[in-house]
């Protein structure tokens, strides 16, 4: 399996309030591809990590994501993102809002082989309580059946609350509420700023996550969950005794490919064979080559389910009767046009 290294997960963790900055959604439905877990900074959704029987008591395991093809037809685009918890906490999406009433759409899609149990928690401010840190908290269950993709929705959820201090992250003792719907505690107690998340992995089994999405009256944003993009750039330099062909793999942020593996090419007549297969897994690939005649080489990253493929510009290798071999490098750096950014 390939995995993102250097991820940083945001969790739910510091004050969720007051400063409530992102809002449900832009104008008009759309589609944001997000490469591996790299959601968009200061955007509607973030990743989330709550404690499934309480919000902020989380196992101490540091989440490992893993992006890979399908499983089946994935919710949006080709791949999607996928955890294999211990068990006891959840991993999913994290939304805020000015006005929770404002909310229409607020989910995830989820795939488990064996089923998968998950929670929902949403906090909420009604206005008696402006300007303090008291919020309600309010928990669902929520399931995903074994082997199909389910969508999760949670505004329509009923939650079972009680009323805690941000500040301290406790309960505030014998405050509870009935079970309800947002929308019926909004009805009896007025809107007010908050937060939603969804996850999955509380049972400990393997799940895989895909179009996140957030919406408000004026549209829904899908967060489709993609593969890195990746670069592939040739360098050449001779020595006397053949020409040192290097591969250079990175992937959008700069950061070498895990796992990566490069294939050396030479043009041939109707196309390209390969000559050697080199792991790049520490260090950039090196092959020394010494062709009988001028020969052209590039390096090619085939499509995996973490990164998307790329090819390197060729470099042509000049063997010239008498000479020694000398180099023609292209300098800029190309990528398959119709593929674009690992595996379980």
């Amino acid at each position: 399996m390939l995995v993102r290294s250097g991820v940083v997960l945001g969790v739910l963790g510091a004050l969720l309030v007051p400063s409530l900055s992102s809002p449900a959604s832009a104008a008009g439905d759309a589609t944001v591809v997000v490469r591996g877990t790299d959601l968009p900074v200061g955007g509607p959704i973030e990743l989330s990590y709550v404690g499934c029987a309480r919000l902020y008591e989380r196992t101490a395991e540091v989440p490992q994501p893993f992006v890979g093809l399908g499983p089946d037809q994935a919710p949006a685009g080709e791949r999607s993102l996928r955890y294999d918890l211990a068990g006891g906490t959840a991993l999913g999406s994290l939304s805020y809002a000015r006005s929770m009433a404002s909310t229409t759409t607020s989910g995830l899609s989820v795939q488990a082989p064996r089923g998968a149990a998950g929670v929902a928690w949403v906090g909420y401010q009604e206005p008696a309580d402006f300007g303090t840190t008291t919020y309600w908290f309010g928990r669902a269950d929520v399931s995903a059946p074994a082997g199909a993709w389910t969508s999760v929705e949670t505004t329509g959820l009923t939650y079972t609350w009680s009323r805690y201090d941000m500040a301290t992250r406790r309960a505030v003792g014998g405050a509870t509420a009935a079970p309800s719907t947002l929308a019926a505690m909004i009805a009896e107690r007025g809107d007010g700023p908050g937060f939603r998340t969804v996850g999955f992995g509380c049972d400990g089994n393997r799940f895989a996550l895909d179009a996140l999405r957030v919406g408000d009256a004026t549209g829904t944003t899908t967060y489709d969950l993609e593969g890195l993009t990746t670069t592939t750039v040739m360098a050449a330099r001779p020595t006397p005794r053949g020409t040192v062909l290097t591969g250079v793999l990175r992937d959008g942020s700069g950061e070498q490919v895990v796992r990566g593996t490069l294939v050396l090419e030479r043009q041939v007549a109707g196309g390209w064979e390969t000559v050697q297969v080199v792991p790049a897994e520490a260090v950039d690939a090196t092959v020394t080559v010494a062709p009988e005649q001028t020969t052209t080489y590039r390096w090619r990253f085939a499509d995996r389910p973490l990164a998307e493929g790329s090819v390197s510009e060729p470099t042509t290798v000049t063997v010239a009767p008498g000479q020694e071999t000398s180099q023609e490098p292209t300098q800029q750096p190309s990528q398959q046009p119709t593929r674009q950014p690992a595996q379980r």
